[in-house]
Formats: C-alpha cells, structure tokens, sequence
C-alpha cells in the first residue's frame, strides 16, 4: 500500500517558494514490499507502507531482496503461480506493531495465514485484523479504528514446467495513515472505503531458470468526510466561530503488467535476475486536499520499474542485492467550477482547465541483504539464523506547470532519500519456525533524529485564498517489530 500527492513548497530547509502543484493520490496497497508488481509516484515523505504489511516474508531482515532469490512465504502473493512451489502444507500467525514518530499513526496488526498442496494443485491464504491509531486531527471520537484485510491464491502446475495461479485481495479500510496530514487545519477527520486486487500469473521453469508473467488491475476506491472549525476574532473583541465540512473521493485504478527472468550463473551459487514492471493510473477522482475552489480532477500516470539482481548461496549464508530504475510521468489538472477571469484579461470558461501539472519522475531503489544460519543439530533440521538489510529509495521528480489563470509556467525540481536498515532473527526446528523483524524508515531526516521526523513545507494553490505563511506537514519516522510463527502440518 505509500501516498498522497499535495501541494509542495520545497523542505524543511526554510525554503519557501510558493508554489501550486494539485497532484494525484498514490495507492497505499500498492507499496507493500510482498505485493509488489505495483509502481505508483509519491511527491512527499509521508510514511505508509508499514500499515499494508500484511504478507509472509523469510527476506524481511534482508531487506525484501527479491529479483534473483526465492522467497517461499512471499512469492505467492506477489505471483499466485508460484504457489506451485510449496512443498507439504503449513500455518503462520504474524503479529506485528508499527510506529511513526510525532503521533502521525501506527497501529497492531494480526495477519493468520496457511499454504496447501495436492497433487497438481497448490494454494495459499492469509486474513487480518488491524487496529490504527488515528492522527492527531482526527480529534473528536474514537481514537482507532478497524480494518480488515483478505486474500487467496489458487495454483495449478501444467505439463512442461509450466504453472498457472490467480489470487484475490480485498482490504476494508476505515483509516490511512497519514491521511489527517492533508487536511491540515481540520478537526475531525472520517475516513471509509475499500482496496482490492487481483491477479492472473504464469511461470515456466526449466534447467533452474525461470520465466514470469503475471497481469494485475488494482482499485483503491476511499471517501474523506472532513470537519473544519474556524474562530474569527471581531474588532469589538469577540470571536465569530464558523465550521465547514466537506465529503471527498479517492479513486484509483492500476492496471498492470509484469515479468521476471532468473537463472544461475555459474556453479558457485551465483544467481541473476531481471524483472520489468509496467503500470497505467487512472484516477477518476482526486480528493479536494486544503480549502480550495476548484476540483480535483481526473488524471493519469504511466510508470515502469526496470530491475536486475545477483544473488548468492554458499553453505549456511545468503546474500542479496537488487537495483531498480523507476521512471514515470504522470498529467493532472484542475477545472474551473464556474467563469474565471484570467490574468491581463479574458475567460476561462466552467469546466475548463486552471491548471495543468506534468510530472517526470526519475527514482531508484536499491535492496541489500545478507542472511546466515548456524545449525545446531546434526541433520540440519534445527537452525538460528540471523539477517541484515537496507533498503534505500531516491526519489526525485520535475513539475512542469502550467497556471491558465494567472498565465505563468514554472518549472520545480524535489527529491529526496529515504532509508530502511532491516534485522532480522529466526529459530528453525523441525516442527517449527520462529522469527523477529525489525525495520525503520526514515528519510530525508536522520534514523536517529526521531522528534524531528521528516517535514515538508506545504501552502495552498495562489489561485485560491490561503495562508500567508506555509503550514508545516511532519512525515515522521517509521518503524516495525514483527514476528512470524509458522509450524507445518504433518
């Protein structure tokens, strides 16, 4: 699931440039490291992943390097195809809390789950329970709120080598983190809807290489009902207290195409990988972020995600690494409500566009892990292991915009990094696994500078009224402890 796009005006470094940037939402399901397949943009440092976590993982503590290394509890979800590959049924219980820094969200998490297999047949299903705690301007009520969340793979494997998977995801969602940061000056903040995926994937293996293809449409569909109280002081000296909601759709459909190549190198466990991902956005509508007089409009964006790994198994110890080039584009608008006057003269007539934004993004990811078992019985059934990871993300995007009412165009440059170092503990038996994950996001401020988090300056559009000075938004720093139990069933 990172993922809103609002209105930027540079850093905490006092920049303060005004600026109009009306963006489109990203999907927040859609960032998940063992869903993946999904490339949608993000323009501002809030945290959200953590929240949509829900899937097994034995590549946590390595940072989720994936392209050139299996990865037995993941790879189902991520291509149902691949649930071909699991070998006697099992069971996992997940629990997991997860933070952000500055009261900006977190909640408790209890992901239940299993993997079957019959003959050419094989499957796998993980369902959860969520607390969230809300964000600060979510002030009156209830301070969480519920979510749930679902999916299924089936699988069959063919003649050949050849194996065929659908799966299912659906997710109710009575709150985001990080939602509340949008709505800056609100009170109270309610928030419904639902996220849902599905997927259709084929794999072919031969002479230990293997050939992915997986088709996915995803929708995000999100209703924001917001409360705003606003206190006026009189010249006589008293206060005018005026209040104002507003009712707000976020809408997003992904349809998606993907494919992986891997195959050893070699004969001393050197394996390559290669993947290429592309993704077409369409968002029907774009919530009305801010107080503004204009709609969000409709949208598109086009992203790709061109990938290569290695990876290499010696004995009792792993090592991973995956490097990803992410380019992307994506157009949004505004229209106007009613006539406009334009700048130095003329009309812009009702449902005409204010404002015309081109975004080109140019992000690079980059996936370290290195893992290591010591066994501690003679047949190599009982095993502690430990692992280790960093994630890191470089985003960095160029706006080209265009103002029809105040007849400017203006070009801006942002970016940013964000950091994830990863640890990861496991105790393996015959009759059962234990592990312990723990990750931190943090970025662009320091892992270590946990009051300040990370904060970005942000003011409304010039063509609306809005606040002399920027209102702050504080991203903080996220972080997670996860642990997974899993006992198969003989």
């Amino acid at each position: 699931m990172n993922r809103f796009f609002v209105r930027l005006a540079g850093r905490s470094d006092g920049v303060s440039r005004r600026t109009m940037v009306e963006v489109v939402p990203l999907l927040l399901g859609a960032l998940t490291a063992a869903h993946g397949q999904l490339v949608t943009p993000k323009t501002v440092p809030i945290h959200q992943d953590d929240q949509f976590a829900i899937f097994p993982t034995t590549r946590a503590g390595m940072a989720n390097v994936s392209i050139a290394l299996d990865d037995t509890l993941a790879d189902p979800f991520t291509n149902p195809a691949k649930a071909t590959d699991i070998r006697g049924p099992r069971m996992f219980v997940a629990p997991f809390s997860h933070g952000i820094s500055a009261g900006r969200g977190g909640g408790n998490t209890l992901p239940v789950g299993g993997f079957a297999s019959g003959g050419a047949w094989a499957g796998a299903a993980v369902f959860a329970l969520q607390k969230l705690n809300h964000g600060p301007t979510s002030g009156f009520g209830e301070n969480t709120a519920a979510n749930q969340y679902g999916s299924v793979v089936v699988a069959r494997r063919l003649p050949g080598g050849v194996s065929l998977g659908a799966s299912a995801y659906v997710a109710g969602l009575s709150s985001i983190d990080g939602v509340d940061l949008l709505y800056m000056g609100s009170d109270r903040l309610a928030e419904s809807g639902s996220l849902s995926d599905f997927r259709i994937g084929t794999m072919k293996e031969w002479g230990g290489r293997r050939l992915e293809l997986l088709v996915l449409t995803n929708r995000t569909n999100m209703t924001h009902d917001v409360h705003f109280t606003t206190t006026t002081w009189l010249p006589s000296g008293g206060q005018q207290v005026t209040t104002r909601s507003e009712h707000n759709v976020d809408e997003t459909t992904i349809w998606g195409a993907h494919t992986q190549y891997v195959q050893p190198v070699g004969d001393d466990g050197w394996r390559i990988g290669l993947l290429a991902t592309a993704n077409r956005l369409s968002h029907p509508k774009i919530p009305n972020y801010q107080i503004q007089n204009i709609p969000r409009d409709p949208g598109t964006t086009y992203g790709m995600d061109l990938g290569i790994g290695l990876s290499r198994a010696v004995g009792a110890t792993t090592f991973g690494v995956d490097v990803i080039e992410e380019p992307m584009v994506s157009d949004t608008w505004g229209t106007a409500a009613g006539d406009t006057l334009v700048v130095g003269g003329g009309v812009l007539h009702a449902g005409e566009k204010t404002v015309q934004n081109h975004f080109t993004f140019a992000n690079q990811k980059i996936r370290i892990g290195v893992g290591h078992e010591f066994a501690f019985s003679a047949d190599s059934s009982g095993a502690f292991g430990f692992q280790f990871g960093m994630a890191v993300s470089s985003i960095n995007y160029r706006l080209h915009q265009t103002n029809n009412v105040q007849g400017t165009d203006r070009v801006q440059d942002q970016g940013w990094n964000e950091w994830t170092p990863t640890f990861g503990l496991h105790w393996r038996s015959r009759n059962l696994t234990v592990q312990y994950v723990y990750r931190r996001t943090c970025g662009p401020s320091a892992c270590i500078d946990i009051a300040s988090g990370d904060k970005v300056n942000v003011v409304a559009p010039s063509v609306v009224a809005a606040a002399a000075s920027p209102m702050s938004v504080n991203g903080g720093t996220s972080h997670v402890h996860q642990f997974m139990v899993t006992v198969p069933i003989h």
